[in-house]
């Protein structure tokens, strides 16, 4: 059953199918509260659809109203080869697949693409980004174990003759100051070689942690400005209240999702396919 399906299931179990407009706005509130809603959207969702002749389908009317504007796809400039596309999140949250699915996309269009191994703090990262770059066709850097990943993607922009450079970071929790200090100095490096670069700088968010996603994006913002999102193991476990909430307090745009471990398992944010459970 689907994240939206859930939640539609919830509200007709509450008031029954044939009495949706009479669930009081509190009781909305509520069920979108622990839908990871998130209190304020919650309150302020809960009060506009209020006295709606059905509470569902205007709810989904007010979802695709926060995250319609924010669909993006990724759009590449090959005038500024090497075009460079930084990816960072927490760990676990799925950057090294996303990696190898942004290359195999970029690839499909045309570009030469190079992928930059800048977990160098972790073997099994580096060793896995190579296999994704054997299996693709992609020309891969990497630096010795335990270089400093800033001085890895300097190397790389340096002696680039890609299309496009993808640059996967290593994983960081995002109260880590050492750590998130490590990714700002790959950046100003970066930065040194090309003022406009990063050229993107996609934040990938796990689809199933919730709202604490809201803190993580505070924190990376504090970086560089996070250019768009990617979410990450979008499924039916997934917590799709924290997404819209995202999407309303930040305004950052959703690039895709990544629905599978395949590199083609990456697909344009469809909000329609996101909402599908509260119509079907």
């Amino acid at each position: 059953m689907s994240f939206f399906k859930k939640l539609k299931s919830v509200i007709y179990g509450i008031i029954g199918h044939d009495r949706a407009a009479q669930i009081g706005s509190c009781d909305l509130e509520d069920v979108l509260i622990e839908a990871d809603f998130g209190c304020a959207l919650a309150s302020k969702i809960a009060k506009e659809v209020r006295g709606e002749d059905d509470i569902v389908p205007a709810l989904k009317a007010k979802l695709e109203e926060i995250l319609l504007p924010l669909v993006k796809e990724i759009e590449v400039d090959p005038s500024k080869a090497p075009y460079v596309i930084v990816l960072s999140g927490v760990n676990g949250s799925g950057k090294t697949t996303t990696v190898a699915k942004l290359a195999f996309l970029l690839k499909s269009r045309g570009f030469s693409v190079g992928v930059v191994a800048c977990d160098t703090f972790r073997a099994a990262a580096t060793e896995q980004l190579s296999e994704w770059a054997s299996r693709l066709g992609c020309k891969i850097f990497m630096g010795r174990d335990r270089q400093d990943p800033a001085s890895v993607a300097f190397d790389a922009m340096s002696s680039s003759k890609c299309d496009v450079l993808i640059i996967d970071t290593a994983g960081r929790l995002h109260n880590n100051a050492d750590l998130m200090n490590e990714l700002a100095k790959l950046h100003r490096v970066v930065a040194k070689l090309d003022p406009a670069a990063p050229h993107m700088n996609i934040l990938i968010l796990d689809a199933t942690t919730g709202q604490n996603v809201i803190e993580q994006i505070k924190e990376f913002s504090k970086v560089r400005q996070v250019s768009g999102l990617i979410i990450s193991k979008m499924d039916g476990s997934a917590k799709g209240g924290a997404i819209v909430n995202v999407a309303n307090e930040f305004q950052i745009p959703i690039l895709g999702v990544g629905t599978g471990e395949s590199a083609d398992k990456f697909e344009p944010f469809s909000v329609d396919k996101f909402l599908r459970g509260l119509v079907e």
